[in-house]
């Protein structure tokens, strides 16, 4: 394999042999969950003390996301997805990356209410610092954490939901001694009301003399707790309707800067309730009132010397001052506003449905921030391309009525729609959508095809129209005489003249799959359809189609697409195998399960390496357990399958090659899983390089194959949290085998080749993963 540096596992699957490398490489990902504001919904924010603010957010049935801090002098997100770390939660769980407030303890750690329990995180430590308690690690009841807030003692009190998943109750934590305290339904310690099964708000608020009260919002409307740190006792508010009771607190941050507790207070039958605040010393008082928002209140944040913000139902946010609420304007169009937060200087900052946004206090502006400008915003992406800067273009459907294109430069995206609110550039076209991307070396634009909108080119300033006679386009490229080309979508084939801005036919047969450049031939590209594949200059022609295979069926078989290497040759797939298409010498080889080792039949080329490596996809092939990312060095097959921090998905419709220093990266669009990239490592002669994986986990296993039990040995170079998780080729988790803080050094486990229910698995192939933080380290086991 030329200069890479693969270690390799060898596997015996019947009499075919396939390999992984062991090191070497290492995977990324970019989604609308782990990059930017981390997805369109975002329940909780908070601002730290340089005034940057921490914004948790997740994309819904995905179930990525997690929290991002926002470095506003670089205009920089940094992001904590449970796609990177795992002990978030699995994006197999409904709310397992959703979070629902923040809470600083007087160290500096962040405590937060997850939607499936509590998570910590250490900002000067950063992701290796997570660590995740809930229903199996502890007596939290396993709902859903609403609010979250840490006590003077340094304990952490939580109010948990009811949810499907797991009971509710009132939850406290002290880190200090790991000990674990829970009310719910049915509890009567320290005189808790038996009957309420769960919570919803809690503020703690400082007793004057030394000590705290938890004012706990409990089930239901006018049903409020309090709990008295001297006594350790709870006390079940009065219910009785008359004025001046406590019967809800207003959100998640009810204490302000002087300590006060604010509450809403019954007033008298038909009136609305009264937003009123309690100073430390007990003393009840009634501000001027919100009046518009009252009734309905969606998010509340106490603050400073009795000040407070509030949103209701239309998303103006209220600020007040300690004498009058004044409206500082409507954030956005529509309701689910869900937090609200203020910096030193004034500047407010609001989170909800559609992202967040940041209130200027100098202009009065609002400035939005969401996936639309920040973030990487589709899981089906359909095109990618590189420019000479290394910058990575891409098509992208953010919904209905967003989308067009994007570009990400390795640090921050730019986007290319409606929706970028001053922070990229206008999508002039009636569509949500873009089909098909190109970088053009010679003038530096970029071209696109908007869905059935034609062609056009973006200069870096302005579109401009190619003229082109056909509404789609099913792939671009130019070749190495500077002419575009475009494959169209019914046997439609043309490069462009950009003098006089005209296109010239080129004969072609079928329905387009892709088109690419020639690597050695003047002015040369590679077309391929269903039925044909073509190498032309627009003069000279080679054409295959699929009655010249006789390994093919013209009646029912077809081609997928053609990638061209050195030396005239061409890797062409189709649904029954590989064809290796010399078109110096008109000849072929095919590889097909049959006569060859190569993993599936249904194969679809999609690069070809600087180190001589044909790069493909068997997606659909008959053998579901073998699908995956499949390479060929010219004498050996090998496979990427489908699993956790490897492969998210096998079908793939584009993949570029981008070359790094040491290496070169593999840029693939996996459809319903956004954009992976692998990173290899190619070393010239007599250079050793260092692994890519973290050099701090190593893990094996005695004995492999099994037809028992096999110890897994592993260790840590430093302390930590980690997993131990056996999947099959399918991602599917078979066994949880270790989920615990872990010392460094040598560590062990063992499993007996039953699944989380006690069952023998199947004989087969799996996947052990060891896990620390956002680093993994894989092996594979064989089952027999």
């Amino acid at each position: 394999m030329k200069n890479v540096v693969f270690s390799f596992i060898l596997l015996s699957l019947s009499f075919v042999s396939v390999s992984q490398p062991s090191s070497q490489y290492s995977w990324k990902y970019y989604t609308t969950g782990n990059t930017g504001i981390l997805g369109d919904y975002s329940e909780v924010l908070w601002i730290d003390h340089e005034g940057n603010p921490y914004i948790a957010a997740y994309t819904p049935g995905w179930e990525e996301g997690g929290f991002s801090k926002f470095i506003q002098p670089n205009s920089q997100w940094i992001n904590y997805s449970n796609v990177e770390y795992p002990v978030m939660g699995s994006t197999s769980d409904v709310g397992s990356s959703r979070i629902s407030d923040i809470a600083e303890d007087s160290g500096g750690i962040l405590w937060m209410a997850t939607w499936r329990g509590i998570l910590k995180f250490d900002p000067s430590v950063g992701g290796s610092s997570l660590m995740f308690w809930d229903a199996n690690n502890s007596l939290h009841p396993g709902g859903r954490t609403l609010d979250i807030d840490v006590a003077p003692d340094g304990s952490i009190w939580a109010a948990v939901f009811y949810s499907t998943w797991g009971e509710g109750g009132l939850i406290h934590f002290d880190p200090t001694t790991n000990t674990w305290q829970y009310w719910g339904y049915g509890s009567t310690a320290n005189n808790w009301p038996g009957l309420i099964g769960f919570c919803e708000q809690l503020s703690v608020q400082i007793k004057p003399a030394g000590g705290y009260t938890v004012w706990i919002d409990g089930a239901g409307w006018n049903t409020m707790i309090a709990f008295d740190s001297d006594t350790q006792l709870f006390t079940l508010l009065p219910q009785n309707n008359v004025a001046g009771e406590v019967v809800a607190l207003p959100g998640n941050d009810c204490i302000d800067g002087e300590g006060n507790l604010w509450a809403l207070r019954y007033t008298s039958p038909g009136n609305s309730f009264s937003l009123d605040y309690r100073t430390p010393e007990g003393t009840w008082v009634t501000p001027s009132q919100p009046s518009s928002v009252i009734s309905d209140i969606w998010a509340f944040k106490a603050f400073g010397n009795h000040e407070a913000l509030i949103t209701g139902l239309n998303s103006e946010v209220f600020q007040f001052d300690g004498s009058i609420w004044q409206s500082k304007g409507i954030w956005r169009d529509g309701a689910y506003t869900y937090a609200l937060d203020i910096d030193a200087t004034g500047n407010i900052w609001v989170s909800g449905v559609e992202g967040a946004a940041k209130r200027d206090v100098v202009t009065g502006q609002w400035q939005r921030y969401r996936i639309t400008n920040s973030s990487q915003i589709d899981y089906f992406l359909e095109d990618l391309t590189i420019d000479n800067d290394g910058n990575v273009w891409m098509t992208g459907n953010g919904g209905p009525g967003i989308g067009g294109f994007q570009k990400f430069d390795g640090t921050s995206w730019t986007g290319f729609n409606e929706n970028t609110y001053g922070l990229g550039y206008p999508f002039p076209f009636p569509t949500d959508n873009t089909e098909a991307i190109c970088y053009r070396p010679s003038n530096g634009s970029v071209v696109i095809n908007p869905m059935f909108n034609f062609l056009h080119s973006w200069n870096g300033s302005s579109y401009n129209s190619l003229n082109y006679n056909h509404s789609r386009s099913r792939g671009l490229t130019e070749d190495s005489q500077s002419r575009l080309w475009s494959l169209g979508e019914y046997s439609e084939l043309s490069y462009y003249n950009d003098a006089n801005q005209t296109w010239t036919s080129v004969p072609f047969l079928g329905i387009g799959n892709g088109i690419r450049k020639d690597p050695e031939r003047p002015g040369t590209v590679w077309a391929c359809s269903g039925y044909e594949v073509l190498r032309t200059d627009g003069s000279y022609n080679f054409s295959k189609v699929v009655d010249d295979f006789q390994e093919l069926d013209p009646q029912s078989d077809v081609l997928t697409t053609a990638i061209p290497a050195p030396g005239g040759i061409s890797w062409v797939g189709s649904n029954k195998g590989l064809v290796k298409l010399d078109a110096s010498n008109n000849t072929y080889q095919f590889f097909s399960p049959s006569n060859s080792a190569i993993p599936g039949e249904n194969v679809t080329p999609l690069a070809y390496s600087p180190d001589g490596i044909l790069w493909f996809t068997n997606f659909s092939s008959v053998d579901t357990t073998r699908i995956g990312l499949c390479w060929f060095d010219g004498t050996q097959f090998g496979i990427f399958p489908v699993e956790p921090g490897g492969l998210p998905h096998a079908q793939i419709p584009d993949m570029e090659v981008k070359e790094v220093q040491d290496g070169y990266e593999l840029w693939m669009s996996c459809l319903s899983r956004g954009i992976a990239v692998l990173s290899i490592i190619t070393t010239p002669v007599g250079i050793t390089q260092p692994p890519i994986t973290e050099p701090d986990l190593s893990i094996m296993n005695y004995p492999n194959p099994l037809t028992g039990r096999t110890t897994l040995n592993f260790s840590l170079m430093n302390e930590g949290l980690i997993s131990l998780t056996i999947y099959d080729l399918n991602g599917k988790v078979v066994r949880d085998l270790v989920n615990t803080f872990c010392k460094s050094g040598p560590s062990n486990a063992e499993w007996d080749g039953c699944n989380n229910l006690g069952t023998r698995v199947g004989s087969g192939i799996y996947t052990c993963r060891l896990t620390e933080g956002k680093y993994s380290k894989s092996i594979l086991l064989i089952v027999q």
